[in-house]
């Protein structure tokens, strides 16, 4: 497999000239995933000119699986029921897992805003993340941005399995995408450099965008 993506700042250059026909006359918004997908979300929204901002969201495990998703949940409770959750739903300690989440997702947000107030009516919002698996994250943030009276959402992601690219393109919004693999493993397989980003690299690049 020939991998085209150097790193983040590289997929953020190509991802923005594949966007600017795109949002000619829009008012647009770059709400990046935070970690990776700050960095990416950083390179696009310099390149167009646009602010940047972070939604986050938290994916929901059963308390004896903690890697395996079956759900996801933001700060204000809004749900994402992935095809197992009937299975765990009823188990003991399952709402605490969710409040849990939930709370952790809240902690964030204040760390990188300051606050859970989001001004969005009447924008074009460009989702970021730097890489989809699954999409449960995705998933719950687009149910929540459904709720915020947005002009348009355009999902911006470097790599998206073509499994998840179909089951996400029913939420009827535009993907824009470098790769659409058949075979997938890892985000990670598609970049040259794909390493682990600090919290403080996030918080830096948020506080630029503020000035």
């Amino acid at each position: 497999m020939t991998v085209n993506i150097h790193d983040r700042r590289h997929a953020g250059k190509l991802l923005a000239e594949k966007l600017e026909p795109l949002i000619q006359g829009k008012d647009c918004l770059v709400l990046a995933i935070p970690r990776g997908g700050v960095i990416v979300g950083d390179e696009i929204a310099r390149n167009l000119g646009l602010p940047l901002d972070v939604v986050i969201a938290k994916k929901i495990t059963p308390p004896d699986y903690p890697e395996y998703a079956i759900g996801s949940v933001t700060f204000d409770g809004v749900l994402f029921y992935g095809k197992n959750w009937s299975r765990y739903s009823e188990d003991s300690g399952f709402q605490e897992e969710i409040d849990k989440k939930k709370a952790e997702v809240r902690r964030q947000i204040q760390e990188y805003r300051g606050h859970t107030n989001y001004a969005l009516q009447g924008k074009t919002i460009l989702l970021v993340d730097d890489g989809i698996a699954t999409g449960a994250t995705v998933s719950v943030i687009l149910k929540w941005l459904e709720k915020k009276n947005t002009e348009s959402i355009i999902l911006v992601t470097p790599v998206i399995p073509f499994t998840t690219h179909e089951i996400i393109k029913r939420f009827g919004i535009k993907i824009v995408s470098l790769e659409i693999p058949m075979t997938f493993s890892s985000v990670g397989q598609f970049y040259r450099k794909f390493d682990q980003i600090p919290d403080q690299i996030v918080l830096n690049i948020l506080a630029k965008h503020r000035k």
